[in-house]
């Protein structure tokens, strides 16, 4: 019992929890669609097959092989490394099928022969294409991934963070797992700042827009980034920040330095107009006593003998 309340009183032990919990539903998730991707090939090729036995059994020739496209296209689409293989693997079941139900009709042969060159055609073709697109998918993702700036994407309609790269992650002081599926409220708190962005992206979506946002870390502490955003496709936005935290902080000292020279100069030159005020009086005070002293000098007061 009392193990027990030492690991509750442990900060951070019930957030850790539920990120234990979380990656354990994720991981079972990902098993069952794992799970729901084999069924449906392997409902697709059993159902091909079938159908081509009982065809072949019942003299049907016109439609079966066209559902050997679908279960070529699923596993293109679910695992394109593997699709050629498979191709060939199905390619190989459908004629063996033709040559032991449907041998002694020369015309089925040759119709079995173009539609083996026809699958494996769909099945190379479809598979480059595939996999052209998921190594350009992995190199984009890789350059976002280690991108000096941050990079998160979020959705348009409902909020939600779609994706986060480890740099702003690390700035934001999140687990990239404990960041994605939450709502963007959850880093951008300020709703009037939010509703101002989604506002100029709806209006401007064809081009790129930056702003100046304050952002909440994990632990409380406030970052000043500027962000980027672009409208990639019509719920989903990616934005670029660049946190400008510490220049901010430095531009704001300089300015206060400047501000306090500013008045510092401001008040000398007020003390220097006030010293020059009182000189000026002091040497009008002295021009007017020596001019007074001339005065009483060139023109002296008469005298009583003079007077007599």
């Amino acid at each position: 019992m009392k193990s027990t309340i030492i690991t509750e009183s442990v900060p951070g032990a019930a957030f850790t929890r539920a990120a234990g919990g979380k990656r354990l539903v994720q991981k079972m998730f990902s098993e069952f669609e794992e799970t729901l991707r084999l069924f449906i090939i392997a409902a697709a090729c059993i159902g091909a097959i079938l159908t081509s036995v009982f065809s072949l059994t019942h003299m049907i020739t016109e439609v079966f092989p066209f559902l050997y496209i679908l279960p070529i296209i699923l596993v293109v689409y679910f695992y394109p490394k593997r699709a050629v293989l498979f191709t060939l693997f199905l390619s190989l079941m459908y004629i063996s099928l033709i040559i032991l139900l449907g041998s002694n009709n020369p015309s089925l042969m040759i119709i079995a022969t173009a539609w083996f060159a026809i699958f494996m055609t769909i099945g190379v073709v479809a598979s480059s294409y595939a996999n052209e697109l998921l190594d350009e998918k992995s190199r984009i993702r890789n350059i976002l991934q280690n991108s000096q700036d941050g990079i998160f994407c979020f959705s348009f309609r409902t909020g939600q963070i779609l994706g986060v790269n480890a740099k702003c992650a690390q700035w934001l002081k999140f687990d990239r797992s404990d960041i994605v599926g939450k709502d963007l409220s959850v880093i951008w708190t300020d709703p009037d700042e939010r509703k101002g962005f989604t506002e100029m992206i709806r209006k401007e979506s064809s081009r790129i827009l930056e702003t100046e946002a304050l952002f909440r870390a994990r632990d409380g502490t406030v970052l000043r980034f500027v962000v980027s955003a672009l409208l990639v496709t019509r719920d989903r936005v990616l934005c670029s920040v660049i946190d400008i935290t510490g220049e901010k902080i430095a531009d704001e000292e300089i300015r206060k330095t400047l501000d306090d020279l500013e008045e510092q100069v401001k008040a000398r030159t007020a003390h220097l107009e006030k010293i020059n005020e009182e000189l000026k009086a002091e040497i009008l005070e002295r021009r007017r006593f020596e001019s007074t002293i001339l005065t009483d000098i060139r023109n002296p007061a008469p005298s009583m003998e003079d007077e007599k």
